[in-house]
């Protein structure tokens, strides 16, 4: 009889963990392999821990860390496996830290997925990383609650990066160094019982987050190698150009009027030709031929064509617009304001692949029924705006998917944008609309202002 009450027991508890790993996201293969693991005898620990945290990472990167279904799947899973349930959850804890994936993630919400982790799975009411800002204080760059960080825990955060003793009051301060730097600091707030597994837990993801801040650290720092990039790719195309123009294009023209040399020679022969002639006529062709196939071998293909740089903006995204009117019958509004003679070549090309993708977008994925595209310039920003009224999607959760599946459409703007020292923004909800922005500088190649460079080394000097 007791035998099958522990069997009745197992399946229950297996059951109750399947459904809320279901929940989470987790595939059936993970749901069983933690169910198989949670309930063997003797109980294998580390093969538990490291199962269940490795799939947490996996699922949160596309569902987020929802604190309350993580701790029901973790009571159920301490309760199959006669683990203590705290212990369970930091030592999951622990081991998720430290995943390769999070590494893999752009900075910001690297940082994100750090502090909801370790809302989730660490016994803390509330839990804020805040780093160096501007006159008016310290910035919060994540925070675990809906309602925002509270005024205390701003004024913790402002005196611990300023260098001062905090308040201790109900909120504790842990530091986020970089090179014996502190660059962040975690304030966080938990029952007094609890203090010191909170404090060791946020020891921990404190110090994963140092490579995402060295990581951060060191795209500021190529921020003005990437401008100079920038630069010798438009010099390198004015090149290619050239290039084009004196060779290919001549070649190209020279076959044209050897054919119609020889076309008026045939017309012009009432006999006909000698093959000797002809011949040595076609051994030319043959030639320029050569010499055409040699010079377009030379061209770097993989370019953009200059073509497309040196024709008018307004011109060309006029011409991109009625196309797409054409083949898709999606009304779009275009709006074009100020002159656009300012822009190089490459912040040309950028704003023209962009429209170009967004327009796709709209077509292909949004389900869209209009479009506005919206272009102005002025003296110190070339701003564009595409907004379609389709049915939108979550933004944070399509990137990390784009990313992990090689897709770069959102990305590739994204980093068009950024390496011509510009700002990219997609706003979109399920349900829409979409909204995709983008601001670029006036070109100035200067090596960039502290507004450009990371607020985790802001108070470092200038490289130069």
């Amino acid at each position: 009889m007791a035998t099958a009450d522990k069997r009745r027991d197992a399946r229950e508890s297996g059951g109750e963990i399947r459904r809320s790993a279901t929940q989470l996201g987790f595939s059936v293969r993970e749901s069983r392999l933690i169910v198989q693991i949670a309930e063997k005898t003797p109980r294998d620990d580390v093969a538990l821990v490291t199962a269940l945290a490795d799939a947490l990472v996996e699922r949160s990167l596309d569902h987020g860390w929802a604190a309350g279904g993580v701790g029901r799947l973790l009571d159920e899973v301490a309760r199959a496996s006669g683990s203590e349930l705290q212990a369970l959850a930091l030592q999951v804890h622990s081991h998720a830290t430290r995943n390769p994936s999070l590494l893999a993630l752009s900075p910001p919400l690297a940082l994100d997925v750090q502090v909801r982790m370790l809302a989730a799975l660490a016994p803390v009411q509330d839990v804020s990383l805040w780093s160096h800002g501007d006159e008016n204080g310290p910035r919060c760059v994540s925070f675990s609650n809906e309602t925002g960080p509270s005024r205390r825990s701003r004024i913790a955060a402002r005196d611990a990066l300023a260098g001062r003793a905090p308040a201790v009051g109900l909120v504790r301060v842990i530091p986020v160094e970089r090179w014996q730097r502190v660059q962040a600091v975690f304030v966080l707030r938990s029952d007094p019982a609890d203090e010191e597994a909170v404090l060791a837990a946020a020891a921990e993801t404190a110090a994963a987050l140092t490579p995402i801040l060295e990581r951060e650290a060191l795209l500021a720092r190529n921020a003005s190698r990437e401008r100079a990039l920038v630069s010798s790719g438009e010099r390198l195309l004015t090149r290619i150009g050239f290039d084009l123009h004196d060779g290919p294009i001549q070649d190209v023209a020279a076959l044209a009027g050897d054919v119609r040399m020889l076309k008026g020679r045939v017309e012009a022969h009432q006999a006909p030709i000698p093959e000797e002639i002809l011949f040595g006529f076609l051994d030319d062709l043959q030639s320029r031929i050569a010499a055409l196939d040699s010079g377009l071998r030379n061209v770097v293909h993989s370019l953009e064509s200059p073509t497309v740089a040196r024709r008018p903006l307004d011109e060309t995204i006029t011409r991109e617009i009625d196309a797409f009117r054409l083949q898709s019958e999606i009304p779009v509004e275009l709006s074009l304001k100020g002159s656009f003679e300012s822009l190089t070549d490459s912040q040309r090309i950028a704003l023209i692949r962009i429209v170009q993708e967004s327009l796709s977008n709209a077509r292909d994925h949004s389900d869209a029924r209009s479009v506005t595209v919206s272009i102005e310039a002025d003296r110190t920003h070339t701003r564009l705006e595409i907004t379609d009224d389709g049915r939108g999607f979550d933004v944070s959760r399509t990137l990390v998917r784009a990313a992990r599946r090689g897709r770069f459409g959102l990305l590739g703007m994204s980093e068009r944008t950024r390496l011509l020292g510009g700002r990219f923004d997609v706003q979109s909800k399920p349900g829409g609309p979409t909204v995709i922005s983008v601001l670029l500088p006036v070109w100035k190649p200067v090596v960039p202002g502290p507004e450009q460079r990371s607020a985790f080394i802001a108070d470092e000097a200038p490289l130069v």
